[in-house]
């Protein structure tokens, strides 16, 4: 008999990292971050409750705008240097997310000022979408892999699909 072990901490559950890794994580701000920005960051309300810093990669900050932000018709995000974070030993793990279908990046620790390479800021009207907005095709957002750069730069029919994709997403937030 097979005995198999996983630790599951704080309700989420390890995952591997993708390969190769981003050079760039991203962590999404419902309101903006102080100026200055401070040497450390505190955890909003809901970092502190699970214990992490929730983080994302380029690929998911649109589909987590559709999904968790349209209470909202602001959202900025601090680009991070994850590969500083990682060279200084910072504790960033790759857990599963509650869907067990996508992996994203939580940081066991604050955000500080060194992490900071840039922060942006989207807006959206009052009934628009956020898949209506620059967010959708934003240069701003890579994960700074050099030769492997995820661009979110979409032609017509792909930008349509992912307006699509994230449409329906939203209506299965809704609905379900």
């Amino acid at each position: 008999m097979l005995i198999v072990s996983v630790e599951v901490i704080s309700g989420v559950s390890p995952a591997p990292p993708p390969d190769p890794l981003p050079n760039i994580l991203y962590q999404l701000l419902i309101s903006a971050p102080p100026s200055p920005f401070p040497d450390v960051l505190p955890m909003s309300d809901r970092d502190a409750h699970d214990g992490y810093v929730h983080l994302a990669q380029a690929v998911n900050i649109l589909p987590l705008a559709m999904k968790n932000y349209n209470y909202t018709r602001q959202l900025w995000a601090l680009k991070l240097n994850y590969k500083w974070m990682r060279e200084n030993q910072y504790d960033i793990r790759w857990e599963w997310g509650t869907s067990h279908e996508t992996i994203y990046p939580h940081l066991y620790d604050n955000t500080t000022k060194q992490m900071v390479l840039d922060i942006k800021t989207w807006r959206r009207e009052e009934n628009e979408k956020w898949n209506q907005t620059s967010l959708v095709d934003d240069p701003w957002l890579t994960d700074g892999i050099i030769g492997g750069t995820i661009s979110l730069n979409l032609g017509t029919i792909e930008k349509s699909v992912l307006q699509l994709l994230c449409t329906l997403l939203s209506f299965y937030v809704i609905f379900f």
